[in-house]
């Protein structure tokens, strides 16, 4: 389901009965204080192995395809789930946090997936034996470290009657552009 760009990032489930897969950090990044900072995880959606796992056919065969009832089931997978990017709860327990609480991910977003996160601690001192001292507060991710842990969602959205031809084209907030 994923085009790895960082053999670090491969994506694994960590044991037999996981929900989620794991995701990696694809470079260091370190968050100050007050920081929201995104993490690349090495990994982007590919829609070929997607389809190939669905329909044992490649996205470019559906394509080209004259298959009308191939075509518009994926398309009806295509509207129905997201893959969903929880942060890795030993992040969470250090405080970290994602803003909006959960990422989620449209099956055609066609770029690196990140993770946003936040540190939501500020710098501040402390008494320690007749002086004070800065506390530092930034947390450092480390290349390949295990950051996020994703899963195959299905949604009902398609139901609400909003409909759109519209194509995507770019990543974080292209959908408004």
């Amino acid at each position: 389901m994923f085009k790895v760009l960082d053999k670090v990032c491969v994506p694994k489930r960590s044991t037999k009965y996981s929900a989620y897969v794991d995701l990696f950090a694809r470079e260091d990044v370190t968050i100050g204080a007050g920081e929201t900072k995104i993490v690349p995880l090495g990994v982007k959606l590919d829609l070929n192995k997607l389809s190939k796992a669905l329909f044992e056919v490649s996205y470019s065969y559906i394509l080209r395809s004259h298959n009308k009832v191939l075509q518009e089931e994926f398309d009806k997978f295509m509207k129905s789930h997201y893959l969903e990017v929880a942060l890795r709860s030993s992040l969470a327990v250090k405080g970290l946090i994602i803003p909006n609480g959960i990422g989620i991910i449209d099956l055609d977003y066609p770029d690196e997936i990140g993770l946003i996160v936040h540190n939501p601690f500020t710098n501040k001192k402390t008494y320690w034996k007749d002086e004070w001292e800065l506390i530092d507060t930034r947390y450092n991710i480390k290349k390949g470290q295990k950051v996020a842990q994703c899963t195959l969602k299905k949604h009902k959205g398609y139901l609400m009657g909003y409909e759109s031809d519209v194509v995507r084209d770019g990543g974080y907030g292209s959908t408004d552009i």
